[in-house]
């Protein structure tokens, strides 16, 4: 008799699972597709267009928004107006950028908060449970894991661990567990506190993806920084990155013979 029971009930359950799965999804815009920010994002900065400021009007007043997204770089020195703490840019004011194309540092990647705003391309995949952001720089892939929570212990990584959930129309991604990395890549790092906070907005017309970066790390600037990446809809795929050490030396020698 329990066996029989057993068997009805896990039928039932089964018919209730198969029920709730193939209820439809709620309606949310698709993120998914090949993205690429716009190669003109340099100084002078432009106005923000009504949409990129409806999304911009979201952040907090006293958050500092950087115009470094895109080709555009900080020299070191300048942060944008960010309150770096006095001992960080001391640490940072001699920073040699040529640094960055020694063997040993020039195919170490960086944290996905410098990432996601240069000028390399993306791919999304988004489905119900998870969305997949694969990207060019450095091929490094995120997982936002959907209507979930941040474990209590995570290995700290480029990536991090990122949740997603949305509201109205927006994808809201919670990410932590960066380990420390480049802020601005002019000598500035954050900690392994760093905190992301990221809004995806589809355009009207759905040719461009709105994001906005919110940030804090207190053990390394005061208040909030933040950032708007506008990425344009084309076609293509991300290619492998493949990054090759000796590329700097190989440039070096090039401009010797020459």
């Amino acid at each position: 008799m329990a066996t029989h029971r057993f068997v009805r009930l896990h039928g039932l359950l089964g018919a209730v699972l198969f029920t709730c799965s193939a209820l439809p999804a709620i309606a949310v815009p698709d993120l998914s597709g090949y993205w690429m920010i716009s190669y003109n994002r340099q100084p002078p900065a432009r106005e923000a267009t009504a949409e990129e400021q409806a999304l911009l009007d979201l952040l907090p007043p006293t958050a500092v928004l950087l115009e470094d997204s895109g080709l555009f770089e900080f020299p070191p020195g300048v942060y944008g107006g960010l309150a770096v703490h006095a001992a960080i840019a001391e640490a940072a004011r001699d920073y040699d950028p040529e640094v960055q194309r020694s063997v040993s540092t020039t195919c170490v990647p960086p944290a996905i908060d410098y990432g996601m705003q240069g000028p390399f391309p993306l791919e999304i995949f988004q489905g119900q449970d998870m969305v997949v952001i694969k990207m060019e720089y450095f091929d490094q892939v995120r997982i936002v894991f959907m209507n979930s929570e941040h474990p209590a212990d995570w290995p700290h990584s480029t990536t991090g661990h990122s949740i997603g959930h949305w509201e109205g129309d927006d994808l809201v991604v919670d990410t932590t567990f960066l380990k420390s990395s480049t802020l601005f890549n002019n000598g500035v790092e954050h900690s392994e506190d760093f905190h992301l906070v990221e809004r995806f907005r589809l355009s009207k017309n759905g040719n461009t993806l709105f994001i906005t970066q919110l940030f804090d790390d207190p053990a390394i600037f005061d208040g909030m920084g933040a950032r708007l990446i506008p990425l344009n809809r084309e076609e293509g795929h991300v290619y492998p990155y493949e990054c090759d050490p000796t590329y700097g030396i190989a440039v070096e020698n090039r401009q010797r013979r020459e």
